[in-house]
Parts: C-alpha cells; sequence; structure tokens
C-alpha cells in the first residue's frame, strides 16, 4: 500500500533558489552595516570639529569683560559722587553747629536783657510803658480800648444852607480837640491818624491818609471814657462843634464806648529816615 505524501514537509525549492536567497541576504546586512559605520564615522569626526558651545563660551567671556570694563568705568564717577556728598554733609553739619551756637549766644543775650530789666525795677516799667505809648501814638500797630465814639455830618438841607456841610477844616478842628482832651489813639472812618496824617479836601471830597471819605463822619478815640468826652467839652474845638450843631443843623453825636479798635497806620505812610553825613567836595 502506498501512504500519500506528508504535507508538512517543505515543498521542493527549484535549483539554485538557495543561492539566490543567501546573497540577497548577505549584502542587505552589509548594506547596513555600512550605513551604521559611516554613521559613527561622521559623529567621531564631529566630536573633534568647532560647533555651537564654542561659540557660545566666546560671546559668554565678551559680555564678562565688557560688564568688569565697565564696573571699571564706573568706579571714579561713583567715588566723585560719594565725595561730593560726604563734603554736603559735612557743610550741613557746619551749618548747623553755627546757627546752634547763634542761637546759643542769642538766648544768652535775652537773658542779659530780661536781667537789667528787672534789675532796673521801676525805673525799667516805667521805659517799657513810654515806649508803648509812644508806639500807640504814632500808630505803628492796630490797639484796642475804651474811648469815645464821635458822629458828625452834614445838615439836613446843607445842599441849600449856607455852612451846613462838614469840611475838612471842621474834622481837623475835632480831632485836635481830641487830643487835647486826651485821646491816646484816633481813627476817622477807619482811617488811623499818625503823626504823618493830613485831613484835607480833594475836589469834592475829604480825605485821610489820601483815602477819600464820605459822610457820615465817625471819629473814634481811644482815652479814659470817663473823662474824654467832659474834657472834650470845654475845649475850644467842643464849643466850636457846638456852635455848628446848634447854629447850622450839623449832626454831632458823642458817646462812651468800652470795647473799640483802631487799626494801625497805613504801610508806606510811616518811613524811618536817618541822616547821611555828606562827603567832603573834592
Amino acid at each position: 500500500m502506498r501512504h500519500p505524501p506528508d504535507r508538512r514537509q517543505a515543498p521542493a525549492q527549484p535549483p539554485g533558489s538557495w543561492d539566490l536567497l543567501s546573497r540577497l541576504s548577505e549584502s542587505a546586512v552589509d548594506d547596513d552595516y555600512a550605513r551604521v559605520a559611516a554613521r559613527r564615522e561622521s559623529e567621531t569626526n564631529g566630536r573633534h570639529r568647532p560647533g555651537w558651545g564654542v561659540v557660545v563660551a566666546v560671546v559668554l567671556g565678551l559680555m564678562i569683560s565688557l560688564a568688569a570694563l565697565q564696573a571699571q568705568s564706573r568706579e571714579p564717577t561713583e567715588a566723585r559722587e560719594r565725595s561730593a556728598v560726604i563734603e554736603q554733609i559735612e557743610e550741613r553739619r557746619t551749618s548747623i553747629t553755627r546757627s546752634t551756637d547763634t542761637l546759643e549766644g542769642l538766648k544768652d543775650e535775652i537773658a542779659s536783657l530780661q536781667g537789667d530789666v528787672s534789675s532796673a525795677g521801676a525805673s525799667g516799667e516805667s521805659l517799657l510803658d513810654a515806649v508803648q505809648k509812644s508806639r500807640i501814638l504814632i500808630g505803628s500797630g492796630p490797639v484796642e480800648g475804651p474811648g469815645v465814639r464821635i458822629v458828625v455830618d452834614d445838615a439836613d438841607d446843607a445842599p441849600t444852607a449856607e455852612g451846613g456841610t462838614v469840611m475838612d477844616r471842621d474834622l481837623q478842628v475835632l480831632t485836635n480837640g481830641l487830643w487835647q482832651a486826651g485821646a491816646e489813639a484816633l481813627s476817622i472812618n477807619g482811617q488811623r491818624l499818625g503823626p504823618t496824617s493830613a485831613i484835607r479836601v480833594a475836589g469834592q471830597a475829604i480825605t485821610v491818609n489820601y483815602r477819600p471819605l464820605t459822610p457820615p463822619y465817625t471819629a473814634t478815640a481811644i482815652g479814659d471814657p470817663d473823662t474824654l468826652q467832659a474834657r472834650f467839652s470845654e475845649t475850644a474845638a467842643g464849643q466850636s462843634w457846638f456852635q455848628l450843631e446848634s447854629n447850622y443843623g450839623i449832626r454831632f453825636d458823642i458817646e462812651s464806648a468800652d470795647d473799640l479798635t483802631l487799626p494801625g497806620v497805613p504801610t508806606g505812610r510811616l518811613r524811618l529816615r536817618s541822616a547821611v553825613p555828606e562827603r567832603d567836595a573834592r
């Protein structure tokens, strides 16, 4: 009996096929080895060629050198600025020291003057009172206190009646009478009267300290309210104003006041002047 052929056995190869497969396999393996070898050789050669690492190192070195040069160039400037600041600080310290010494000297001088005034006793107090009264009389500053207030105005029929208008000379008489009665400070319509003040007419207006006034005219006098009014009535000025009131109808009202305030003489009206020796003519 004949057995059928075993199908698990490989089919028969045609003649010459094994040799062909062997050559193809050897050829493929050789090509792969060749490419790998060539790649390794390229990487090995690349390690010996200058690359980006060298360039970065050079640039970094240049930057460090430049920064060092800049730091060295800034050192002289910073040293000069530091020296200038130190010099300014020393100057300020010296100035403060001088100011402190001056202040201490002034304190000592004030203490000495206070001691002189205290030792002067009654005579020193009298001198200070005289100085204060002189300041009030010349009007160098505002002043307040009791006194009298006088309001004068034209008569009701002044435009048609003769003598019913208040003139500048009438106000001059009024203020002179108040000074004579013991007034310490005077003002008319808020204009303080001092040694250089003038009451005069300019056009149709009466002026005080070159400031035009409008009626009614209010004369404010600081002084003893218990005696000032009575003494004014006894003066020739008081008698003259009583006649103006009774004969021409000019308004004249006088009253005592406990609290009056007068301003100082306007700035510019008081000027300190002193004699200057004349140089020898040559």
